[in-house]
């Protein structure tokens, strides 16, 4: 395993450029590597959630729905711990790509093997697969943004790049569409099309990412960004520690951290268990309490989800710093009571295409309370460690966001439909709406708070 080890480590620093170069490509560096994380992000989401986007075509039941899509998340949650971890030491310029890379390809296999989205267990393992490598997109972005933008700036920055999500998101329904609008009328061909079109769009943007993106402002010769905006730099550790020294001194002792992970988990429960579900709810008869409208208008439920959450993260980001005073779980509070409202309101829209649109309107408002709160999760998990330990803890938060949010809200909400009815599952988001006020309440931490912020986690 030295190769792999040799091909993932971090470029050496290079001597440092003279002020005159610094002052005029540091710039230009920091806009090509956002443009670097916030792409290859959005690809990564391009083809991780296709089988939910077709889940009101493909044949098959809302359990094994949500025993494929469990095993993604649940491979996906880990995979963002240890892979958090691991990007921590190693070259970003290749860690993001080559994720997306293998995603791609895995995507494109299942397209083009006969029999794999036919058959549940050989699709649910292709899944796990996914899932993994699904998890190697977030750690190198969370690297890239705490050594290329300072505290100041990471909440900004890092806003932004979170919309990558819901682009991410509200794309791969249309790039799904299209897969199945190229197959031709034989249904099959068009479910295979819609799992090898976007893995190979997502290998053509690897490629653009590796081409952009750079590892640290010392990588290419350029000063750390703290020294670049002459603030106080405190000296950082040769290398990153052990991941078990990691755990022991900077995660475990974090109970703050530890609330921020389970304030994820309810967020994420509602996050997938409403645009997952979207699809088939929609499409699904009346008779059984969903809304009869149909199938490739249940797919564009999935989209207005997600365009309202790049409304919801912007106005997140505002509100945070203009009415909260830069309190995110303050903030949280106030989207979070906004989606208890409009869960109910969902579920009280009549069913029929005639009301379409209001169902539409209200998944847009869905969209926004949710992203809001799921914007914060990683950077306030990030704003309460030290940078060191940044990605592990941006990964730890990821992990109980998928292993117990997204195993709640795709596996046990499959069942639920299957056998207690919508409404038990419309009862389970207030819960954890409810759930997710009372953690982030618990993890707030007031001197991450106000335009002053410590640099106690600089280290």
């Amino acid at each position: 395993m030295n190769w792999v080890k040799q091909l993932l480590a971090p470029p050496p620093a290079q001597p440092l450029r003279d002020n005159a170069e610094v002052q005029r490509r540091y710039p230009r560096y920091r806009v090509r590597v956002f443009i670097g994380i916030f792409v290859g992000y959005m690809g990564y989401y391009f083809v991780r959630n296709t089988t939910a986007v077709l889940s009101g075509i493909l044949q098959m039941s809302a359990t094994q729905i949500g025993i494929i899509s469990c095993a993604s998340y649940v491979a996906y949650g880990i995979s963002k711990f240890v892979s958090g971890h691991i990007a921590d030491s190693s070259n970003a310029k290749i860690f993001l790509p080559l994720g997306l890379i293998l995603s791609g390809i895995v995507n494109i296999l299942i397209g083009v093997i006969p029999g794999i989205i036919s058959t549940v267990w050989i699709f649910t393992v292709m899944y796990l697969i996914n899932g993994w490598l699904q998890g190697m997109g977030y750690g190198p972005c969370s690297r890239s943004l705490v050594y290329w933008f300072d505290d100041e700036e990471r909440t900004l920055w890092g806003s932004i790049w979170n919309l990558a999500h819901n682009f991410g998101g509200a794309l791969a329904p249309a790039l799904a569409g299209l897969g199945l609008a190229v197959a031709g009328n034989n249904a099959m061909a068009r479910a295979h099309a819609a799992y090898w079109l976007p893995g190979i769009v997502v290998i053509i943007i690897a490629v653009f990412v590796y081409f952009i993106q750079e590892d640290t402002p010392e990588s290419v010769g350029m000063p750390s960004v703290e020294q670049y905006h002459h603030l106080l730099a405190k000296k950082q550790p040769a290398a990153v520690p052990p991941m078990k020294v990691v755990i022991r001194e900077y995660i475990l002792p974090n109970t703050k951290l530890l609330w921020t992970c389970m304030y994820g988990a309810f967020v994420y429960v509602l996050r997938y268990g409403i645009v997952v579900w979207a699809p088939r709810f929609l499409a699904a008869p009346q008779s059984v309490g969903g809304k009869a409208v149909n199938a490739a208008a249940g797919m564009g439920g999935f989209s207005f989800f997600e365009i309202g959450g790049v409304l919801g993260m912007l106005c997140a980001m505002v509100i945070c710093r203009k009415v909260f005073n830069n309190s995110m779980p303050l903030t949280n509070v106030a989207f979070l009571g906004l989606t208890m409202i409009l869960v109910v309101l969902y579920w009280f829209i009549p069913a029929g295409n005639r009301y379409l649109l209001a169902d539409y309107a209200v998944l847009i408002g869905l969209g926004f309370g949710i992203y809001g709160p799921v914007m914060t999760i990683g950077l306030y998990a990030m704003g309460i460690v030290p940078k060191i330990a940044a990605g592990a803890a941006a990964g730890l938060s990821g992990t109980f966001s998928y292993v117990l949010g997204a195993v709640v809200a795709t596996l046990v909400i499959g069942i639920i439909a299957d056998h207690m009815g919508w409404l038990a599952v419309f009862g389970l988001f207030i819960i954890a709406a409810i759930g997710a006020i009372i953690c982030t309440l618990l993890s707030r931490n007031k001197k991450l708070e106000g335009f002053h912020q410590s640099q106690e986690n600089e280290i």
